[in-house]
């Protein structure tokens, strides 16, 4: 997070400490130690990008959600529970950062008594905890997950979990740098795992913020989002307050969402995994988990193999006018209340090729 790129222009940046070290940066007759291309230029480091996208955000829930609760977890080489800032942040350390339980439960418990006020009056707080963080080198990356996805899981169904992070985590449970055999690598990945099928069951959202130019295992992290229903993004520093806005911008509308659809007894879904799938092919199940207004899914089926068709003494396919399909949807709503939806509709057939492709969605075929 110390990294550095320049930006056009000279800016004053929150949190900057370059007034403090003015002196340093002159020569002994006082001029300044610039090439000539730098005078117009602003140095800002990974830390001051994340610092001042997170600011941003605290400054515009506080303004237009007062009411939202928001917590910051800092890492390291150990994990810095901030909460909402009204108190002193704990320090997890040590041992600590390799016990899975610990850091679950701890969390738990800090989710109740650091997640108390709302953003609206915790505001400032967070903000001078937030500035007062300092870049170090190593990664506590999985126990701050772990503590993090807790503490939210405290709180109300539909809530979200951004981690933001430019290195591989190499400090603690789910270290990926001493992780080199077959092995150790699904001890960590099954680590991750855990923690997504605890967060889908909590109905919490995890989202994945990568730095560009950095070693950092995505493939392993982009679980936590893919099962809960997040998204993940490898970004530039300087363009961290834009994705932080775009994701939340998402809220949780319905989460625990599983959708079975069925065909009709001629037909076969393709493509599918077997796991998902009814005997004869015909009933596909997705655990979805999480949804936004913009989750959708897709899915693709075809007719049976001829050899079977002949074998269904009711079915007449050229007298077929319709076929019959139907989505049920289980889910949570955000009250806690469990609830289904039926949606059962018919499909036109045609054996004019040129007519079908003439209504053809192509944007959906696409």
């Amino acid at each position: 997070m110390c990294v550095s790129q320049p930006v056009q222009g000279k800016f004053k940046i929150k949190g900057d400490k370059t007034d403090a070290m003015k002196d340093l940066m002159k020569f002994s007759d006082g001029s300044d130690q610039r090439l000539q291309a730098e005078r117009n230029v602003t140095y800002v480091s990974r830390m001051q990008c994340l610092q001042a996208a997170i600011d941003q955000q605290i400054s515009d829930m506080a303004n237009g959600a007062a009411d939202r609760k928001l917590g910051l977890v800092a890492f390291n080489n150990e994990v810095t529970v901030v909460g909402d800032g009204a108190q002193d942040p704990q320090i997890v350390t040590g041992d600590k950062l390799e016990d899975y339980d610990y850091l679950m439960n701890n969390g738990a418990e800090q989710g109740k008594l650091r997640m108390k006020n709302k953003i609206g009056e915790t505001a400032k707080n967070l903000t001078e905890k937030l500035m007062g963080l300092e870049e170090t080198g190593p990664t506590a990356l999985g126990p701050a997950v772990a503590t993090a996805v807790a503490m939210a899981a405290e709180g109300a169904s539909g809530s979200q979990v951004v981690i933001c992070t430019d290195g591989l985590a190499n400090v603690g449970l789910g270290a990926f740098d001493e992780a080199k055999e077959p092995e150790q690598i699904a001890q960590v990945e099954a680590f991750y795992e855990k923690i997504g099928e605890f967060a889908k069951e909590k109905g919490l959202t995890v989202n994945i913020v990568s730095i560009i130019g950095d070693e950092c295992n995505l493939d392993s992290l982009s679980k936590l989002a893919e099962m809960t229903g997040g998204n993940v993004e490898r970004v530039d520093p300087v363009s961290l307050t834009k994705n932080f806005a775009n994701i939340l911008s998402q809220p949780i509308i319905a989460s625990n969402v599983v959708a079975k659809i069925k065909l009709h007894k001629g037909l076969q879904f393709r493509h599918e995994n077997p796991e998902w799938l009814s005997e004869d092919k015909t009933l596909l199940c997705r655990d979805i988990g999480n949804v936004t207004m913009d989750t959708e899914i897709t899915f693709e089926y075809t007719l049976k193999p001829i050899a079977e068709l002949a074998k269904m003494e009711d079915i007449d396919l050229e007298k077929l006018k319709n076929l019959p399909f139907q989505t049920q949807i289980t889910y949570k709503a955000l009250d806690g209340s469990k609830c289904i939806r039926v949606i059962t509709d018919e499909k036109a057939v045609s054996n004019n090729r040129a007519e079908v492709e003439r209504v053809a969605n192509y944007e959906m075929l696409g």
